[in-house]
């Protein structure tokens, strides 16, 4: 058979076959019109069907596949033609199960913030700071102004600022003497300090020499002090005199000491020095270079302890002084703190049995 047939043969079955499957069943058809005979329906059918051929067809709509709109009829879609293949839609991606949302964590209940507290109200001494450091600044830039341009306004500020300062300073003279005469316990006179009035200035003298010569007393029975002299220096000979006043004066054991082997009138029995003068020097602290004459230093033999009481010439009243100052600043440190005197004023190596012995008045003090 011819292929174009077939074709064609094929193309109207299929046609017929869209036509029947578009008709309503009779059930569903209407009736016929009661005025037109009943062999004249499928004439009328075939014109409605002539000219629904006739007019063009509607675009097409395609239902999804398993949607309850039914697909339009083959007939209505003819202009297709056989072959054409429509692809089916994409199918839409299955929906993820809804993850159950995380119920949020309870916040933490924040504590109320408490209001801050009220400022504290300033105290009188510290309105006072603040009016007094406003005053400085006013006084210092009235003083910078009038240093800049010293034209006749700076210059009276500046000095009626001035003015006001010393009538300030001097209520605080005034006043800090009337309060002071009811506050004894700050009164120099009752703490031991010098006083200003002539006559208690004597009484006070005449006190504390009495106490400074009862101290020497005491001192002389455990201390003895070391002189070290040459016998070409001028100033040896005249505190050898002052020396030996104090000596018969207060009981002390002086040691002399001649660094050039000479001796003096008031100590012809001097011993030579060999090798004290610089442990003496190493025990206070002083270098042997800076170790000058003459030199009187105070040493206890029991403990070998040495403290320096001056170099250069010195009075009896002078010596007296620097050994009650050195003892009395000893004892107040010893007390204070505990502890034993100064490591300084102690001696690092042993004095000579010689030195030791003179300093007691012990018969080994005639090896001199």
């Amino acid at each position: 058979m011819n292929p174009i047939a077939t074709l064609l043969t094929a193309g109207c079955v299929a046609a017929a076959c869209g036509f029947a499957a578009a008709q309503p069943p009779r059930s569903q058809q209407q009736p016929a019109a009661a005025a037109g005979p009943r062999n004249t329906a499928p004439t009328a059918q075939s014109s409605d069907l002539a000219a629904q051929a006739a007019r063009p067809a509607p675009a097409a709509s395609h239902a999804a596949p398993g949607s309850a709109t039914p697909s339009a009829s083959t007939w209505q879609r003819s202009r297709e033609g056989w072959f054409w293949y429509i692809d089916p839609p994409p199918e839409e991606p299955d929906a993820k199960p809804a993850t159950p949302a995380t119920p949020a964590a309870p916040e933490a209940a924040t504590p109320a913030t408490k209001p801050p507290p009220p400022p504290r109200p300033k105290t009188r001494q510290e309105l006072d700071l603040e009016g007094f450091e406003a005053f400085k600044v006013e006084v210092e830039r009235a003083l910078q102004a009038a240093t800049y341009n010293p034209s006749e306004a700076n210059v009276v500020r500046f000095l009626e600022l001035y003015a006001l300062a010393r009538r300030k300073a001097s209520l605080l003279a005034d006043n800090a003497s009337a309060i002071a005469v009811r506050m004894p316990w700050i009164d120099e006179t009752h703490s031991g300090s010098r006083p200003t009035l002539p006559a208690a200035v004597r009484a006070y003298d005449s006190v504390r020499q009495q106490d400074r010569d009862q101290l020497m007393r005491e001192l002389a029975g455990s201390y003895g002090l070391y002189f070290f002299f040459r016998r070409s220096c001028a100033y040896c000979h005249l505190q050898a005199q002052m020396l030996k006043q104090f000596e018969a004066k207060y009981g002390f054991t002086v040691f002399p000491v001649s660094l050039d082997g000479g001796t003096v009138p008031e100590y012809p029995n001097a011993a030579r020095d060999n090798g004290l003068a610089r442990q003496v020097a190493d025990a206070m602290g002083v270098p042997p270079q800076h170790f000058v004459v003459p030199a009187v230093v105070l040493a206890r033999p029991a403990t070998r302890e040495v403290v320096p009481v001056g170099f250069g010439v010195m009075t009896m009243d002078q010596m007296a002084e620097r050994i009650a100052l050195v003892v009395r600043v000893r004892d107040q440190s010893t007390a204070a703190s505990g502890a034993a005197p100064d490591a300084q004023a102690l001696a690092r190596s042993s004095l000579s049995t010689t030195a030791a012995a003179a300093l007691t008045g012990s018969p080994a003090a005639s090896g001199r």
